[in-house]
């Protein structure tokens, strides 16, 4: 019983890294919507690990190395390979690259310009071994999370099909608005700014207005955006915490 209850949060640390790989795997094959929803559900697994590790009081150094390995899969090499062929649908071409070894000859074809996607990779792998060692982020993070980073950049071709966001399509389908992105994501991932978690620190409710606040916005935006209401969440994320550390 106990090897059970110990197991509990790697259980769903095993199904974000599983989420995880399918959600590169359809990015790869340019299904970015369903690589959408894996990172999602894959981050929706991510709550929980930590979650059960501390109910059942079973935290562990491997649960906590784990968690870093399933995120730098779902949160890293996901949206970096979606930010990958996302260049390549607005016309980034790729070359042809051949060279011999050892009397055999290799060809392969990559686009040198669309490698800046996994910027967005690189970051969140800094991110994440920065967190596993920082003491300072128990209750309230430094910097964006991998997570919220990872759902912001593989909702972008989600956001541009959409009809309300007609507008800005011509302007994220150019290659030096998805290159700031990927600079600005991997800078927001690592820059020391303190952002607020939902983790409970104290039963002093007042400390707990801009969650409340972000909340309220929750059920609203969806309702009108549909999925797309993600990585607007997110935008309202950055803005209460801007102004939260302004006030403090």
């Amino acid at each position: 019983m106990q090897l059970i209850k110990k197991n509990i949060p790697n259980f769903f640390t095993a199904l974000n890294f599983l989420c995880g790989c399918f959600a590169v795997y359809l990015a790869f094959k340019n299904l970015f919507e369903a690589a959408f929803f894996m990172v999602f559900l894959g981050t929706f697994f991510d709550l929980f690990d930590g979650f059960f590790a501390r109910l059942l009081r079973v935290e562990s150094q491997f649960g906590i190395q784990f968690d870093s390995m399933a995120d730098l899969v779902t949160s890293g090499l996901a949206p970096g390979m979606v930010m990958y062929k996302f260049f390549l649908e607005i016309g980034i071409r790729e070359m042809d690259l051949s060279f011999i070894l050892l009397r055999n000859e290799f060809t392969f074809s990559f686009a040198p310009y669309a490698l800046v996607g996994f910027l967005v990779s690189l970051g969140a792998g800094i991110r994440l071994a920065k967190f596993n060692i920082d003491t300072e982020q128990q209750f309230d993070f430094k910097g964006l999370p991998a997570p919220a980073n990872a759902l912001f950049i593989v909702s972008l071709p989600l956001l541009i099909e959409h009809t309300l966001f007609s507008s800005v399509k011509p302007f994220l389908t150019t290659y030096p608005a998805l290159f700031i992105i990927c600079v600005i994501s991997a800078i927001l991932m690592n820059i020391r700014l303190p952002l607020f978690s939902f983790k409970i620190k104290s039963l002093n409710i007042r400390e707990y207005g801009y969650q409340f606040v972000l909340l309220l916005f929750v059920f609203p935006v969806f309702y009108f955006f549909q999925w797309v209401a993600v990585p607007i969440l997110i935008v309202v994320y950055l803005i209460l915490n801007v102004i939260r550390n302004s006030f403090n």
